[in-house]
């Protein structure tokens, strides 16, 4: 016979029956289980491993062993727990034990979820971008504007003249700034998301027909919403934002145990990018690239200024709406005010740091 444990006193139970038996249980090193009775050691039971389970574990009762024909033995020991346990089952019993553990649980786990999404993760997305290849920045841009073509935009319908002008305009600023004016080519589509202007992360820049005809009287606004754009290229803005995404996705994916759906998760996060407005630090730094760039060309800040005010009217908001939400917060206002301030936030204060903006001194 295999070698045995220690024995464990309980009481047998047979099965559909209601007296119990003082008994020892003794368990073999390959599994099976003897059951004797207390007084005179007779057999009462005997188990293979494969014919019998456990019962569930409720802190404080003691763990049951079911044997395959419906008999049961309980031992009175309500701590002892039977060595072929699945931690699953066990875990209950671990929780009432460690009760501060769990507690701890609950209040730093969310707390490490925030500095890991807030603190370490852009950090270090703004780190690793940085040692990118330029081809990953050019194949992104060239997928995302393939992909933006397909669904989200139509054929331009500004003239080929008025198109010629803003391209010739704007190669000039670029030379007037020394930047590569093969890199930050400009596309003209009409679309239904209204007066706006998209930066990829290679360096294209997309004009609506709106924001065109919007500012076609006002071309040095134009320009200012273009540096704005290349702002978001120069820091690598979008690689960043992948970036980010791509590591907060995995995080949860590891901690949720979600491995095997991480790469379809990871996949949406490109096509997820169209979708996402730029953090308001990234808007903020793209702005102070606009700003010290017009400053080198002769141009005021006050045009970005301007300009923002212009893409305001354009979504049927004004100043003194945007002030009035910022001091009723919680009310109702208008779906195109609450979409225009999701995807332009501080737009006010974006207006004022505009125009008090003041050069470095030198």
């Amino acid at each position: 016979m295999a070698n045995q444990r220690l024995p464990i006193a309980g009481t047998f139970q047979l099965a559909g029956r209601a007296k119990a038996h003082p008994a020892i249980a003794r368990i073999n090193d390959n599994g099976s289980v003897q059951i004797t009775a207390a007084e005179d050691q007779r057999s009462l039971h005997y188990s293979n491993a494969d014919d019998m389970r456990y019962g569930d574990i409720i802190p404080g009762l003691p763990a049951e062993l079911i044997f395959a024909d419906g008999a049961r033995f309980i031992p009175h020991d309500t701590a002892y727990r039977w060595p072929g346990l699945s931690s699953a089952q066990r875990l209950p019993a671990w929780l009432e034990a460690h009760w501060l553990t769990v507690l701890a649980a609950i209040i730093l786990v969310p707390g490490f979820i925030w500095v890991m999404v807030y603190k370490v993760i852009p950090a270090a997305a703004g780190a690793s971008v940085q040692y990118l290849p330029d081809v990953v920045a050019t194949e992104l841009g060239e997928q995302t504007l393939d992909l933006l073509d397909r669904f989200y935009m139509e054929p331009t319908q500004i003239s080929d003249a008025q198109q010629e002008k803003i391209i010739a305009d704007w190669q000039a600023i670029l030379q007037q700034l020394e930047l590569p004016r093969d890199k930050f080519r400009l596309y003209f589509r009409d679309s239904s998301i209204g007066a706006n202007a998209l930066a990829l992360p290679d360096g294209s820049v997309i004009l609506t027909d709106d924001i065109v005809g919007l500012m076609q009287d006002h071309p040095e606004q134009l320009n200012a919403v273009l540096l704005h754009e290349i702002g978001h290229v120069e820091y690598k803005h979008s690689l960043k934002m992948l970036a980010q995404a791509t590591a907060t996705t995995m995080m949860f994916a590891m901690m949720f145990g979600d491995i095997e759906g991480a790469g379809e998760m990871i996949l949406g996060v490109g096509s997820s990018l169209l979708q996402s407005a730029f953090s308001r630090d990234m808007e903020r730094e793209a702005d102070a690239f606009a700003y010290t760039q017009l400053d080198k060309i002769g141009h005021s800040p006050h045009d970005f200024a301007n300009a923002m005010r212009a893409l305001m009217k354009s979504h049927g908001v004004s100043e003194e709406q945007l002030q009035r939400h910022k001091s009723e917060q919680g009310e109702d206002h208008s779906r195109d005010l609450l979409e225009y301030l999701n995807s332009h936030p501080d737009t006010l204060e974006r207006i004022k740091a505009a125009e008090e903006w003041q050069p470095a001194a030198k």
